[in-house]
């Protein structure tokens, strides 16, 4: 739907100007505001222009896995594992302990997210394949598809490419904790760090958690049902600096949203309220 602020008088005030029967899943603007993604019920993707035309439908098919091609040599097998009396010390750190097939979480959602990266030249859709696995497909602007990510259990439907572009970040929950997990452009992991959580909270936590980078790309908001934290990187290591409680939120995930051009300036929506807050980082 078209909503003019100041029609002419041959122009309607709201005009449905097209319509996707299948419905849509999910939808972002580019940051420049010149692209529409929208993914659609039918696995479709559609890029649009500002003027909402048409521009490229991709079917969104199991096939796509075959665009990247992560090899595994069998590190995280029992049997290709070297056992001596130092085994562990000379494990290559890089090399996996075991290999993720994709296993979906209990608590997944089956959400579709769409997260554009800061220049507009790539964006990422994190969507559930045949109730098999969430695969994270990264596209061009011209709808060309780039890559996928890797398998990895747990992942859930949290996505927020990084403004600066080195890192797209997702959450991924086990049986005993919840991970921030990165990922680079090519599909490949690039890292994680856990969030905090006692046996009793994980317990009942039964909702999926929301990322969003802010515009300098130094702080990245985790949303829970009650509550937003923000974390910043220094030395690779990421650390808690301030946490955002809203009691009244739950059960509902509170929505995040930073400020184009006030890096610390964020804006944090509940059912029955909205908040503008300033960060404090110290």
């Amino acid at each position: 739907m078209l909503v003019r602020e100041d029609p002419s008088s041959t122009e309607e005030l709201v005009e449905i100007v097209g319509s996707v029967d299948a419905g849509i899943s999910a939808a972002a603007w580019s940051p420049d505001e010149e692209l529409l993604a929208i993914t659609t019920q039918a696995d479709t993707l559609l890029l649009m222009s500002r003027d909402i035309e048409n521009i490229a439908s991709i079917n969104l098919t199991p096939e796509d896995v075959n665009v990247s091609s992560h090899v595994s040599v069998g590190w995280g097998k029992k049997e290709t594992q070297f056992k001596g009396k130092r085994a562990r010390a000379l494990q290559d750190p890089t090399v996996p302990e075991s290999i993720d097939e994709g296993v979906l979480s209990p608590f997944d959602d089956r959400s579709v997210t769409i997260s554009w990266r800061g220049d507009g030249a790539w964006f990422a859709v994190n969507k559930v394949e045949e109730e098999r696995r969430r695969m994270i497909r990264v596209y061009s602007r011209e709808g060309q598809l780039d890559s996928v990510n890797e398998p990895v259990d747990g992942l859930e439907g949290a996505l927020s490419w990084r403004p600066s572009g080195n890192l797209i970040a997702s959450t991924r929950r086990t049986e005993d904790k919840i991970e921030v997990v990165f990922f680079e452009r090519n599909g490949l992991r690039h890292g994680q760090f856990d969030l905090r959580f006692t046996p009793e909270e994980l317990a009942a936590l039964s909702i999926p958690l929301t990322l969003k980078w802010n515009s300098d790309s130094n702080v990245l908001a985790v949303s829970y049902p009650d509550k937003v934290q923000l974390w910043t990187m220094s030395n690779y290591h990421y650390y808690l600096k301030q946490e955002l409680r809203f009691p009244d939120a739950a059960p509902r995930t509170v929505i995040c949203s930073w400020h184009a051009e006030r890096p610390l300036v964020v804006a944090l929506s509940t059912p029955g309220k909205l908040a503008l807050v300033n960060a404090r980082l110290i």
